[in-house]
């Protein structure tokens, strides 16, 4: 077979599908461009789910005829000139490669206008060629429209999903990308009916409290040349879907490993498994210090300075849960029979009778979410950071599992295991700190079974064990001999835990991840050590559980990240029974 040059048309359909995808990446790129323009406002609007009609218009600087025609042409852009440039990229698009790519697969009309011109121009593309170049009437700024996305490759077309899957990814997408540009009006419409209004706002955090519903706590830090800032939800509103945590990238949104896991670090143990913390994280570091030029689709970035940012990112998060030290406040708590998807929107009415949407922090595709957890009026209860448990009343035992509590007309609702395991860990890890956990020798040594791979691992790793309070040493080639345990699980069975910490990732050879697995470790001793749901407690041992939660370092959420208490106001209590009317 010969080599051969390929044509024009066949390289432009090659780059297309690395750029283009689905409607959403359309709309993602074609939205970049409108952002770089300088525009204030930005509509988009979709037919059939973007596979009929895309349209985005701006109200940006808009291009001149000849520039216009240019754009349509592959690598021509206004952003680099030389290749120094690749090394400070300012813009979201740089490489020239979208409207040409777009262009390539759909039909095309662009029209365009600048703020002096007194007419605009108008640009006809079918399949990537040029059919018209004509004048036109047009306001300010640009209007590109896509229709018929994918007509001359079906086998792309085919792998589209149902029209609402596609605006639903539609969005997503525009709602947090939104976040990195408050100060932007963005508009987005379904086959004529508006789904989407985002008006200004002053900073990205005051549009992602404006989206994102629940208990949250803000953040604003800086170290040196690099800024962190965002917000965060309670542990309790984590979910399985890492697209509820926004990752912003000198106002670029990014999906990032990386920083996904810093963030997880910083919640340390109060996380479970494959959980993601609902939240914005925005970065801001000098140019030259990020690499946005790694992924065709221009979502990743890579970083000069990796273990800076990571630790930045990861401190700042783990400074931040400090402050969630006050009960969360409940009103209605349901959940839905299906699993919790991404960040989803809720309509709600504004002071300026604008509809605005709301972000639950766990919703459904199909049934819809109501965890409306809100902040409650200053007055109420305990302020946040002067709240002690050991201030409230005790009233007795609940389902012989909650504590129920009250203290100035407020109801407070305690997990006892939850508060148990929380105090237990706090206790855990000061010792650890310390080198003051206690162990206790067995009077008969213990001996487990264990795979042979769960058997070398706790060996491996005896002194780390060692250091938690077990003592252990191999009894023939698939048994471990316990000989001692930490003196808080003395009289409880281990062998679960031994079990479950053997097949346990312990390596403490990567980087960054010492302090999680050691974490890991203190959160399923403390839970092993607590009380369990079913036992009834005396009231001096409630108080005295109490009076523990109040020397923890951080109290609200167990190490697995469930609430510990949650506060009723009186007002809401009368609501249960109308007396409120």
């Amino acid at each position: 077979m010969r080599v051969r040059v390929l044509s024009d048309d066949l390289i432009n359909r090659i780059s297309a599908g690395e750029v283009v995808d689905r409607p959403v990446s359309v709309v993602r790129e074609l939205v970049d461009n409108a952002i770089d323009a300088g525009a204030s406002e930005i509509q988009v609007r979709l037919e059939d789910g973007g596979q009929t009609l895309i349209s985005v218009s701006d109200n940006g600087s808009g291009m001149e005829r000849d520039d216009a025609i240019l754009a349509l042409e592959r690598h021509a852009t206004s952003k680099l000139s030389d290749p120094a440039d690749l090394v400070s990229i300012a813009t979201l698009g740089f490489r020239g490669e979208a409207l040409p790519s777009i262009a390539a697969v759909s039909k095309v009309r662009l029209c365009t206008r600048t703020a002096q011109a007194t007419g605009g121009a108008e640009i006809i593309m079918e399949g990537g060629r040029l059919k018209d170049v004509r004048s036109c009437a047009a306001a300010p700024g640009t209007e590109i429209t896509v229709r018929s996305l994918f007509f001359n490759t079906p086998a792309r077309r085919k792998f589209l999903k149902q029209p609402a899957t596609e605006v639903q990814h539609v969005k997503s997408w525009l709602t947090r990308a939104a976040l990195a540009w408050p100060a932007i009006h963005f508009r987005l419409s379904s086959d004529g009916r508006e789904i989407l209004n985002l008006a200004p706002r002053a900073s990205s955090i005051e549009r992602a409290k404006a989206l994102v519903r629940g208990s949250l706590v803000c953040f604003d830090k800086s170290y040196g040349s690099l800024g962190v800032s965002g917000l965060v939800g309670h542990p309790g509103l984590a979910q399985a879907d890492l697209s509820v945590l926004v990752t912003l990238v000198n106002r670029r949104l990014v999906s990032d490993r990386l920083i996904l896991r810093a963030v997880r670090d910083g919640f340390g143990s109060t996380l479970k498994d494959r959980e993601y913390p609902v939240g914005m994280i925005s970065l801001s570091l000098p140019l030259d210090e990020v690499d946005v030029n790694v992924h065709p689709q221009k979502s990743e970035v890579r970083y000069k300075a990796e273990r800076q940012v990571f630790a930045a990112v990861r401190d700042t998060v783990s400074q931040a849960l400090a402050d969630f030290s006050a009960p969360m406040p409940g009103r209605h708590l349901s959940y839905p029979s299906v699993s919790a998807g991404a960040w989803q929107l809720k309509e709600r009415a504004t002071v300026s009778g604008m509809a605005e949407p709301t972000l639950d922090g766990r919703q459904a595709p199909a049934v819809p979410l109501r965890f409306d957890f809100c902040a409650p009026p200053e007055s109420a209860g305990l302020e946040p950071h002067s709240f002690r448990f050991s201030e409230l009343r005790y009233i007795g035992q609940a389902l012989e599992c909650y504590l129920l509590c009250e203290h100035e007309r407020n109801l407070y609702v305690i997990d006892m295991h939850a508060a148990h395991e929380r105090a237990n860990y706090n206790m855990v890890r000061r010792d650890f700190a310390a080198g003051q956990l206690s162990s206790q020798l067995l009077l008969t040594p213990l001996v487990i079974d264990l795979t042979e791979d769960g058997l070398q691992n706790c060996l491996q790793h005896q002194e780390v064990l060692q250091r938690f309070g077990f003592e252990v040493e191999a009894f023939g080639k698939e048994s471990l001999m316990v000989r001692a345990v930490p003196a808080l699980l003395t009289g409880t069975d281990v062998t679960g835990l031994i079990k479950e910490l053997s097949g346990a990732d312990l390596s403490e050879l990567a980087e960054g991840r010492i302090s999680e697995r050691l974490d890991y470790v203190a959160a399923r001793i403390a839970c092993h050590a607590s009380v369990r749901a079913g036992r009834v407690l005396a009231r001096e041992e409630a108080q005295a559980l109490l009076k523990k939660l109040d020397d923890g370092e951080y109290r609200m959420a167990c190490p697995h990240g469930r609430p510990v208490v949650v506060q009723f106001a009186e007002a809401e209590v009368e609501k249960w029974f109308g007396r409120d009317r």
